[in-house]
């Protein structure tokens, strides 16, 4: 089975991958938009990408991405821990002038690097891998913020291990694919939607329509619609599968107060959440 994943090998993407699916073939791709349209075409069945961190929050670009799919959808999440480590081909932080590493990474560090090694100058790469790459090919003067995997593979030392502001540090990853999943019991649906016009109440609508029928809702997030100051796309998680009856009922009564809804995708969850639904209903 083959997945694509924002590459080269060694990134936290590639390792999502093979969490994801044990023995996969993983596809490395430049950008999340190759992952999105290696999918969309058919190229490829699945892709992983991260949308959200436990420390940074949203993946925007991932966020903007899931809207313009017509075909690809979510199928799956994995709940992955982030281990960041400094990392270069020389054995002194004292050498490090630079340091690479993807924003996201560069963020969920940024504190250590301001209380310990403030002169050093923290650059964007479009993964952390490929800083990797670049602080081998550049010397003992750059540095990259990766994971331990990926300094083995580039043959790069470890500095400085766990240098992640919050040790508590995960990103979750979904996987998108083509094909609709089946309802398991153990599921959850994202959508996207936006309002005619903002007016008092509006957002409350439509939680109300989850209110109302106890369901439970694990993520709400907003994003500038891109068209005009003031509006906004809205990201809703809920658990419950679109093909379940009372969850059509609530779809349709949001399509009823909304300007647009997009269903992103409904897919099992992850085991770690699945663990905390069980716990709340007393099933373990």
């Amino acid at each position: 089975m083959e997945i694509a994943y924002l590459g080269p090998e060694g990134s936290y993407s590639h390792g999502a991958a093979l969490a994801y699916i044990s023995g996969a073939t993983a596809i490395p791709m430049q950008s999340f938009s190759e992952v999105f349209e290696a999918v969309e075409t058919g190229k490829i069945k699945m892709g992983i990408l991260p949308i959200e961190n436990s420390t940074e929050g949203a993946v925007t670009m991932v966020m903007d991405g899931l809207l313009h799919t017509k075909r690809a959808q979510i199928i799956g999440e994995l709940v992955f821990e982030i281990r960041h480590h400094l990392l270069s081909t020389g054995k002194n932080v004292e050498d490090i002038q630079c340091v690479l590493s993807h924003p996201q990474a560069i963020e969920q560090c940024r504190e250590f690097f301001r209380k310990n090694y403030p002169s050093i100058r923290l650059l964007a790469s479009e993964s952390s891998s490929q800083a990797c790459i670049t602080a081998k090919n550049k010397g003992i003067t750059y540095g990259a913020i990766a994971n331990k995997v990926a300094g083995e593979r580039y043959g790069l030392n470890i500095l400085s291990d766990q240098i992640q502001d919050n040790l508590m540090n995960q990103t979750r990853f979904i996987v998108i694919g083509r094909k609709e999943t089946s309802a398991t019991g153990r599921d959850k649906t994202s959508i996207a939607f936006s309002f005619h016009d903002d007016h008092p109440g509006s957002l409350y609508e439509v939680l109300r329509e989850f209110a109302e029928r106890d369901i439970n809702l694990t993520r709400i997030e907003s994003r500038p619609a891109k068209a005009e100051l003031g509006k906004y796309v809205f990201y809703i998680d809920f658990h419950g599968h679109q093909k379940e009856v009372m969850i059509q009922e609530v779809l349709e009564k949001i399509q009823n107060i909304t300007r647009w809804v997009k269903v992103l995708g409904s897919y099992p969850l992850s085991a770690e959440e699945g663990l905390q639904q069980r716990t709340r209903l007393g099933v373990v």
